[in-house]
């Protein structure tokens, strides 16, 4: 008895170190890493100390395949061609009498009531569809609603920080380059507050530089980091099932 209360123990104990490791994983933050300049995009994942690309994936080298030799069938003899059979026609008699054709009867038309029956039964279908279309147009709204729903709380558990942005603006003249840099820093303060309603940003390093020689184009280069929790992953998906189960989607 005393050996099996032991494994009984130690059974316990290893199912709650594993229970505990997949409440730490749950809470331990991913970090997607993302980079784009002249030479194209990339990305990264980083989970604590761990870090893979994502993309572009590592071409994997292809091994030579040895070549299968293919065995030469032989042709089926081609068969003797036959001489086209020759169809001897009679001649019809000449005093034979021909026979008249007799033109078919002409069907009559449906009498009058037959479309008014027709326009009768066509009216309760299209009852059955004004009646469906309400029905399904609530069903989209609740579907609609409830994506909405999940990705604005999706989002609200994403923080982007680590932000580098360098970008140059050359015009034909120097007038011109002035005020699009004017009206660039002026979409990037808009857009940065529209994005801070749905996502947590932490700005960083963005430079807007006037290029009046044009030389600086090729330099531009974008990258940032955008970290989340698997915890909040996994209670979205939750709260979007049990929405859908109730909405009778599921």
């Amino acid at each position: 008895m005393a050996a099996l209360w032991l494994i009984v123990r130690i059974l316990l104990w290893v199912l709650a170190v594993l229970l505990g490791l997949v409440v730490l994983a749950l809470f331990v933050p991913i970090t997607a890493e993302l980079q784009a300049d002249e030479t194209g995009f990339a990305a990264w994942l980083r989970v604590l100390f761990v870090r893979m690309k994502l993309y572009p994936r590592p071409e994997k080298e292809e091994k030579p395949r040895p070549e299968k030799r293919k065995k030469e069938k032989k042709a089926p003899p081609a068969p003797a061609e036959k001489a086209p059979a020759q169809t001897v026609r009679q001649a019809a008699p000449e005093n034979a009498p021909q026979a008249k054709e007799t033109p078919a009867p002409k069907a009559e038309a449906p009498a009058g009531p037959a479309p008014q029956k027709q326009a009768k039964a066509a009216q309760p279908q299209n009852a059955s569809l004004a009646d469906k279309l309400p029905k399904d147009l609530d069903r989209t709204l609740a579907l609609v609603a409830t994506a909405g729903g999940a990705v604005r709380r999706l989002l609200a558990g994403l923080t982007v920080h680590g932000i580098k942005a360098f970008l140059p603006v050359h015009k034909d003249t120097a007038a011109d380059t002035a005020l699009a840099v004017g009206r660039i820093w002026a979409a990037v303060g808009a857009g940065l507050g529209a994005l801070q309603n749905f996502i947590r940003i932490r700005p960083g390093e963005i430079t807007v530089q006037p290029d009046y020689t044009g030389d600086e184009e090729r330099n531009a280069s974008f990258s940032c980091k955008i970290t989340g929790c698997l915890f909040i992953m996994v209670s979205v998906g939750i709260w979007a099932f049990r929405r859908l189960k109730e909405q009778k989607f599921l």
